[in-house]
This record gives C-alpha cells, structure tokens and sequence, in this order.
C-alpha cells in the first residue's frame, strides 16, 4: 500500500468513489472506485478496487478490476484476484493463475 502522506500520488480509500478524470504524477493506488480517465506513473488497483474509464501508467498491477481501455507502456501484472476487460495494450504482461483477462490485446 502507498504511503497516505507521500508527494504526487492518489490514495482511493475503500468505500470511496471518484468520478472524473485525474493525472497523478507519481503512484495512484485505488481500493474503492474511480469512474473516468486515469493516468499516472504507476497504478495499483487492490483487490476491492474498480476502475471504469482508461488508465494509462507506465507500470500497472491488478488485484481488483479494470474496464474499458488500458494501457501499460512498462509492465501489466494481472494478480490471481484480477480481472481486466476491454482494449489492452502493453509492452510486457504477466498473469498470475486465476487472473482474468478479456478484451482486445495490443503489443506495444
């Protein structure tokens, strides 16, 4: 879990919903909802995390969900909690046993 008080990042509690679009310069990490556009260095999606919009970051990791459009210019990890719908594109991915992943896959 990302440090509360550190510079540049999002911190989405549990419970919480955002909707909108955001760009974090540093870490997102999303236990509750966001419902738009989001784009930042690195996003972590914890297991009660939903996303509903684009996410862009150069490294993503998914224990909860992710719909619509992703894009990871780094790495994707799918954790075996993950599930990832929608168009994907990627430079190198990684699926942990039981993750979930549908959609259109895109090599970048």
């Amino acid at each position: 879990m990302v440090d509360a008080n550190q510079s540049g990042c999002l911190f989405v509690g549990e419970g919480v919903i955002l909707k909108g679009n955001f760009a974090v310069p540093d870490i997102a990490s999303v236990s509750g909802v966001v419902e738009g556009d989001l784009s930042a260095k690195q996003v972590i999606v914890e297991a009660s995390g939903l996303i509903r919009g684009k996410v862009v970051a150069e490294s993503v990791d998914i224990r909860g969900e992710v719909a619509e459009q992703l894009t990871a210019s780094r790495s994707l990890i799918i954790r075996s909690s993950g599930k990832v719908g929608g168009s994907v594109h990627y430079a190198e991915i990684e699926i942990e046993k039981g993750g979930s992943l549908h959609g259109d896959l895109h090599l970048i």
